[in-house]
């Protein structure tokens, strides 16, 4: 149903776009709601591409008898091992499509994105992420953001630090934000949605 009301929408877009003089303010404003409208729809279809994929971070690498990385990292025997022996959860080789390092390597390091081969396999892995807490190797896990949700919860982040806001995090790509301990979740979508009244 959603995605025939946003065609609807798109038709009738195009269809003022063509009809409307260049040189209309108004056409200027409908073009740019048109693109801004493009824009968050390719955004959406791209965090739903990752709905099966989760990234873990602070995941130490092995070392042989000598202190040297072993190369090469079998990543998928180190997500298992997270998520059978700290997570508690039933996986196996077959329930992971692929796996790979993201980023640099850190003091013996580093982060794995992983692709699940169902949601259902991923939630189980996320919804014990909690598991993880104080653990000495500070490893956590995160959901698959694109680069827009990233930067939104990196400017959360601040906020939080700064204790203007009190909370936020994520649940299945959306962003949720609480303003204080006893305020609804808000979710955010935009760098307008943060900036709400007087954050």
């Amino acid at each position: 149903m959603a995605d025939l009301v946003n065609k609807d929408k798109q038709s009738k877009l195009d269809k003022f776009i063509n009809t409307t003089p260049k040189s209309s303010a108004k056409r200027d404003l409908v073009v740019l709601t048109y693109l801004l409208l493009l824009r968050n729809r390719i955004e959406e279809q791209e965090q739903y591409s990752r709905r099966t994929s989760l990234s873990f971070h602070n995941v130490p690498v092995p070392n042989d008898d000598n202190g040297a990385i072993i190369t090469p990292i079998d990543t998928d025997d180190l997500v298992l091992r997270i998520c059978t022996k700290k997570l508690k959860v039933k996986l196996n080789i077959f329930d992971i499509g692929r796996s790979h390092p993201i980023g640099e390597m850190r003091d013996g390091k580093i982060s794995i994105i992983v692709r699940f081969l169902s949601y259902r396999q991923r939630n189980m892995v996320f919804s014990n992420k909690k598991k993880l807490k104080n653990n000495p190797d500070k490893i956590f896990i995160a959901e698959n953001l694109t680069k827009h949700r990233y930067d939104l919860i990196n400017r959360l982040n601040t906020l939080r630090t700064k204790e203007k806001i009190h909370s936020f995090w994520t649940h299945d790509g959306t962003i949720l934000v609480k303003k204080t301990a006893v305020s609804s979740p808000k979710k955010i979508k935009s760098r307008q949605d943060i900036y709400w009244g007087s954050p």
